[in-house]
C-alpha cells in the first residue's frame, strides 16, 4: 500500500550530517543573502561582497585569460573574458574617449569578448551567466553557438565534464574542417546553476546578442523545458545532453527540440522490474521509500514508477514523496530544514523502516543518503537493517564520490563505520550512453585537453550532442545563413540507416571531415555511431532509444580503499516499439 507524508519528528544525527554536507554542497543564489562578511557570498560566477549587511555579486568578471572553463580545467588558445553586461547599448569600450557603443564592420574590431553586430556596433558576449567564449583563428567568419550547463556548486562535479566535451567538440571541428563558406565554429557556454530564471536569461543572451542557430543543453529537464518556450519561438534549435523528462517527448516544438539521451520511458520501467526482481529473490521488498526531486525529471520518473510498483508489489509498503529542487532556496540553512522534514517524514510512515529505497535525482542526493544514514528511526533495531539504496542516472556519475566524502566532509565521522556496508548497498541505474571503443579514443583528446583529468560517461552525451549540431549545419550552403529551422530539417540526414557509416573513433578526427564532405553534397547522408553509441532519432519526437545499464560500488583492484561503479546488470529492451525489457547479469564486481 502506499502512504501519505506525516508530520515529522526528531531525527537524532540528521541535523549534524547535513551541516557538514553544507561544506561541499554550498549553492549559489541570485537573492539578496544576509551576511556579515564577503565569504558568505559565493556566487555561480565568483566571490561577491558583503554590502550593508547583504551579499552582492560580483560586479566585473575575471580578466584571467588563460582559460575560460570555470574550474580552470581546460587548456585554451583563444580564451577571452570580459566585464560582463547585459545591455550591449551602453558597452564602454574606451571610457576615456567615448560614451557610446564602438562601431564595426567586422568581429575583430570589436574586443575579444565581443562580436560586430548586424547593426554595425560592438555587441558584448559575456554575462553574469555566461562567461566563457571561445572563438576560431579566423574570427570574421563564423557561425555561433551556445551552451547553458549548471557548472558551478553544487553541480560542478557533475557538469562540467560535460560543459568541456562541448569545447572538445568545438575545439575538434574547428582543427579538422569547416562549415560551408568556410565558416569557422565560435563558442559561448553559460552557466544556469541558480535556477530555470537564469536559465531563460542565458537563453535569451544567446539568441538576442550573441546570434546563435543552435544551443546545447540545458543538462536537467525542468530547465529544459522553460529554455525551449524561449528558443521554440525563436526557430532556435535546441539539443540536450541529458535531459530525460518524458513530456519532452510530446511537446509542440517545429522539430526543433532534439537529445541524445533516451526519454525517462525506459528506465523507469527498468527500475519497477529491478524491483520485482529483487522482491522474487533473497531480498524481498518490505517496504520501499520513493523520494524524487521536486521538477519535470523527478515528478516524471515517480509518476511513471509509482502505479506499477503498486501493481506488481502488492503486499509492499510503498511511501513516496518529493523533496525540493536545491536550487528553490534563499540560504543552506533552508534546504537544510527543507531536506530533514522531507526525511522526518518517510522516518514517521507507517512504512519504516524501509528495505529498499530509490532517491531519484542529481548530486543533492548526497544529503539525503548522508541524512538518512543519519536518522536513527530508519533503522529497526537502531544500525541494524541497511536498505539497498538505488539512484538514478542523474546520480550515477556521483556514487563514488558519496562513498569516499565520507569521513572527509566535516562532522560526517560517526558514519565511518558503515562506509563498507553503504557501499555494498548502493546501486544505480542509467541509460546506455557509452559505446566503449569510441569512448576509450575520446578519452584520450579529452585528457590531454583538459589536464589528465577523466572524463565522465555523460560527457560522451555532451560531445555527441555539439557533434550532431555541428554536422546538422554542414549541410547549409555557403550562400545562406545558418538557421535552427535549417539545422532541424537536416537531422534526418544525420539519421539514414542507409547513409555513409560515421563513427566517432580512431587515433585521430578524421570522421568529422568524413561526415562533412558526405553531408556538402545535396541529400548527402549518414548513419552516426557517436561515443554515446548509435545515434537513431526517432524524427517525429526527436528522442533516441536505448537500454539501461544497472550499476554497482566495486572495490578498484589497485586500491581497495576506493571504490569504483562499474556496469554489472543490463536491461536489454524489447524489440521496438516496445519500452519494457528484461534484466540480465553481466559481471560480478572483479
Amino acid at each position: 500500500m502506499t502512504t501519505a507524508a506525516s508530520a515529522p519528528r526528531a531525527w537524532g544525527l540528521l541535523v549534524a550530517t547535513l551541516s557538514g554536507a553544507a561544506c561541499s554542497l554550498a549553492l549559489d543564489f541570485d537573492e539578496d543573502i544576509p551576511c556579515s562578511v564577503d565569504d558568505e557570498c559565493m556566487y555561480a560566477t565568483g566571490q561577491g561582497t558583503c554590502e550593508d549587511g547583504f551579499c552582492r555579486p560580483p560586479g566585473s568578471a575575471s580578466t584571467d585569460t588563460e582559460d575560460t572553463i570555470a574550474d580552470d580545467s581546460a587548456t585554451s588558445d583563444t580564451p577571452t573574458t570580459g566585464d560582463p553586461t547585459t545591455d550591449p547599448d551602453t558597452t564602454d569600450t574606451d571610457p576615456d574617449t567615448t560614451t557610446g557603443p564602438q562601431g564595426c564592420a567586422m568581429n575583430s574590431e570589436c574586443e575579444m569578448d565581443q562580436r560586430c553586430a548586424v547593426n554595425g556596433v560592438c555587441v558584448d558576449l559575456l554575462t553574469a551567466e555566461c562567461q566563457n567564449v571561445r572563438w576560431p583563428d579566423d574570427r570574421d567568419n563564423v557561425v555561433f553557438i551556445g551552451s547553458i550547463m549548471p557548472t558551478s556548486p553544487p553541480f560542478d562535479n557533475l557538469i562540467t565534464p560535460l560543459q568541456n566535451a562541448v569545447q572538445l567538440a568545438v575545439d575538434d571541428f574547428n582543427d579538422e574542417t569547416a562549415l560551408q563558406g568556410d565558416r569557422g565554429i565560435a563558442w559561448v557556454g553559460c552557466d544556469d546553476s541558480a535556477g530555470a530564471a537564469s536559465s531563460v536569461n542565458a537563453a535569451n543572451h544567446l539568441i538576442d546578442n550573441v546570434g546563435v542557430p543552435a544551443i546545447i543543453g540545458p543538462i536537467f529537464s525542468e530547465n529544459m523545458l522553460d529554455v525551449s518556450d524561449v528558443t521554440i519561438g525563436e526557430g532556435v534549435f535546441l539539443m540536450s545532453p541529458t535531459a530525460t523528462a518524458n513530456s519532452i517527448t510530446d511537446l509542440d516544438d517545429m522539430d526543433l527540440v532534439w537529445r541524445t539521451i533516451p526519454p525517462d520511458v525506459y528506465q523507469a520501467n527498468a527500475l519497477v522490474d529491478r524491483m520485482i526482481e529483487l522482491d522474487s529473490g533473497a531480498g524481498q521488498v518490505t517496504s520501499l521509500l520513493v523520494l524524487a526531486k521536486d521538477d519535470a525529471y523527478g515528478n516524471g520518473i515517480l509518476a511513471a514508477i509509482l502505479s506499477p510498483l503498486e501493481d506488481a508489489l502488492p503486499m509492499t509498503d510503498i511511501y513516496t514523496n518529493t523533496y525540493p529542487n536545491p536550487t528553490d532556496f534563499a540560504s543552506q540553512a533552508e534546504l537544510q530544514a527543507a531536506y530533514g522534514a522531507v526525511l522526518a517524514g518517510a522516518a514517521s510512515a507507517t512504512a519504516a523502516p524501509y528495505s529498499h529505497v530509490i532517491f531519484v535525482g542529481t548530486s543533492e542526493i548526497q544529503v539525503l543518503l548522508y541524512g538518512y544514514l543519519g536518522t536513527q528511526e530508519l533503522f529497526d533495531p537502531p544500525g541494524v537493517m541497511m536498505p539497498l539504496f538505488t539512484v538514478t542516472h542523474g546520480a550515477v556519475p556521483e556514487m563514488e564520490r558519496f562513498i569516499t566524502d565520507i569521513g572527509v566532509i566535516p562532522d560526517t565521522d560517526p558514519l565511518v563505520p558503515v562506509k563498507p556496508l553503504l557501499e555494498a548497498n548502493l546501486q544505480g541505474t542509467s541509460p546506455i550512453v557509452l559505446n566503449p571503443t569510441n569512448f576509450g579514443a575520446f578519452s584520450i583528446r579529452y585528457r590531454i585537453a583538459f589536464n589528465d583529468q577523466e572524463p565522465l560517461t555523460s560527457s560522451a552525451l555532451s560531445y555527441d550532442a555539439t557533434l550532431a549540431a555541428l554536422f546538422a549545419m554542414c549541410t547549409v550552403p555557403a550562400e545562406d545563413a545558418v538557421s535552427g529551422a535549417a539545422i532541424a530539417s537536416a537531422m534526418s540526414r544525420l539519421a539514414d540507416p542507409d547513409g555513409a557509416s560515421i563513427s566517432f573513433s580512431g587515433s585521430d578526427i578524421s570522421f568529422i571531415s568524413d561526415a562533412r564532405n558526405v553531408l556538402v553534397v545535396p541529400a548527402g547522408s549518414v548513419d552516426l555511431e557517436g561515443v554515446s553509441g548509435e545515434l537513431e532519432w526517432d524524427l517525429a519526437t526527436g528522442d533516441v532509444r536505448a537500454g539501461v545499464w544497472g550499476w554497482s560500488l566495486c572495490d578498484e583492484t589497485v586500491d581497495a580503499s576506493m571504490p569504483e561503479a562499474l556496469f554489472t546488470r543490463l536491461y536489454d529492451l524489447n524489440p521496438a516499439p516496445a519500452t519494457d525489457g528484461t534484466w540480465s547479469d553481466l559481471q560480478p564486481c572483479p
